[in-house]
């Protein structure tokens, strides 16, 4: 995944891929006949990791768990990393490729099930359905800050980023799970100030 991340998929080749292993071409097509069986693989390795770190990161969680703490590990642990983008870069090259999109769907129902199982177990909402679509939308925050992450001349920036979304994600929650918005009640309307008659 990293020379893939660093040669994108069009360029990348068996013998590139040997040669970063250390491997004969030959050993190579013994275990793999094809580009698209050792992305499948290399593609399976990365999300054990992804869920190695997610189990890590369950193993934490308890009453005091926090948009901040999710959002925040979910960006240093599986988005921010470079082997993300080269994830990214498979599954877009994947849409031309029907045989290589049913094999990386069918490794990614597994790891997004154990994700957005996480995500659900720390954010209060109670209607499914916007739980659904703040879970998606931060995951396209997310995203989009992954791929903006290279492209940024101030490297500080997507940080700042990440930062002022948490503020905007956490408000959210805040104002959909405070006692006013559990009972159905919205605060009054601020009525304007009228000028005193002469």
């Amino acid at each position: 995944m990293e020379l893939l991340s660093e040669v994108g998929y069009e360029r990348l080749t068996t013998a590139h891929i040997a040669q970063r292993a250390g491997v004969s071409k030959g050993a190579q097509a013994h275990h793999y006949s094809c580009k698209d069986d050792m992305l499948v693989a290399a593609f399976e390795h990365l999300l054990m990791q992804w869920e190695e770190r997610r189990e890590a990161y369950a193993r934490t969680l308890g009453n005091g768990a926090r948009m901040e703490d999710l959002l925040t590990n979910m960006w240093r642990q599986v988005f921010g990393r470079p082997d993300y983008l080269a994830s990214l870069e498979v599954m877009l090259a994947a849409r031309h490729h029907p045989s290589l999109r049913e094999r990386l769907q069918a490794l990614l129902q597994t790891w997004t099930a154990a994700r957005d199982a996480t995500f659900n177990e720390i954010v209060p909402l109670a209607d499914p359905e916007e739980l659904a679509t703040f879970m998606q939308i931060n995951f396209c925050v997310l995203r989009g800050l992954a791929v903006y992450k290279g492209l940024a001349e101030d490297r500080a920036l997507p940080q700042r980023v990440l930062d002022m979304w948490v503020r905007i994600a956490e408000a959210f929650v805040d104002g959909r799970t405070s006692p006013a918005a559990s009972s159905g009640t919205t605060p009054a309307k601020r009525q304007p100030k009228r000028k005193p008659k002469p």
